[in-house]
């Protein structure tokens, strides 16, 4: 049997407040859709699962955007960029950028992500094996002429976090694909997908979800069916949305 529903929540800005700190009811909340029979997934870009989710009821979580995604303690699929890809990508900054600038490679091991621009960085980053996305941080100019090189890279994906932040992931590697698959796995119908985001790698999402709760104001985010304000509304946000469409009490 399918889960009654899919719910698939962004995790910084959506659960998470600007601190970190986790809203009052999500705890519970969370553990009341799982109890309902949803199955409920972090879709993250962060290379690593924090500690402020241990105890959450989460079924899948994806890591690096859709690059990794795990079920049980297991990996569904992974998306890895290829090592010449890798090696283009960190040569298509220019050394006097790399100074000034940060460049972080996210690998399938949370262990071993790879930060630059220590002391051989671009030598370092093929004892990381396993890249799933590259971030560089820099200025918004710099990373505009980054983006252009980045985009003539076959096979790949970029996406723009904010005018300071650049990623590259594998094409495919976003969150509306990881997613689409995982709704797909599940056998879930798209009418019973839940996601929730606030920026714009979650708007990849949009097209795959029946419902989409945009936390914030981000314009990328303009056709989401419901509002919260920001993290400490989303409880109970999807308290309203479980006793709707899983006719269970709140």
């Amino acid at each position: 049997m399918p889960p009654t529903a899919l719910l698939a929540l962004d995790l910084d800005g959506t659960l998470l407040g600007p601190q970190g700190e986790v809203p009052p009811g999500l705890s519970d909340e969370l553990r009341a859709w799982a109890g309902a029979g949803a199955h409920l997934a972090l879709l993250t870009a962060r290379g690593r699962v924090p500690p402020e989710v241990q105890g959450w009821p989460l079924h899948t979580v994806t890591r690096c955007y859709g690059a990794w995604v795990e079920q049980a303690g297991q990996a569904l699929w992974s998306w890895f960029l290829p090592e010449a890809t890798v090696r283009v990508a960190t040569e298509a900054i220019p050394l006097a950028d790399r100074r000034v600038g940060k460049t972080l490679l996210g690998t399938a091991d949370p262990g071993g992500i790879v930060r630059g621009p220590q002391p051989g960085f671009e030598t370092s980053w093929p004892q990381a094996r396993a890249v799933l996305k590259i971030v560089r941080g820099d200025e918004p100019a710099r990373l505009d002429v980054l983006a252009a090189r980045w985009a003539a890279l076959p096979g790949t994906g970029l996406i723009r976090e904010r005018s300071t932040r650049l990623v590259l992931v594998r094409a495919g590697a976003d969150k509306g694909a990881a997613l689409r698959h995982l709704t797909a796995h599940l056998g879930v119908l798209r009418a019973r997908v839940v996601a929730a985001g606030d920026g714009p790698a979650d708007a990849a999402m949009l097209p795959h979800a029946g419902l989409f709760i945009r936390v914030g104001a981000h314009p990328a985010l303009a056709g989401a069916a419901l509002r919260a304000g920001c993290p400490a509304d989303v409880p109970g946000v999807l308290a309203g949305v479980r006793v709707r469409l899983l006719r269970c009490p709140a």
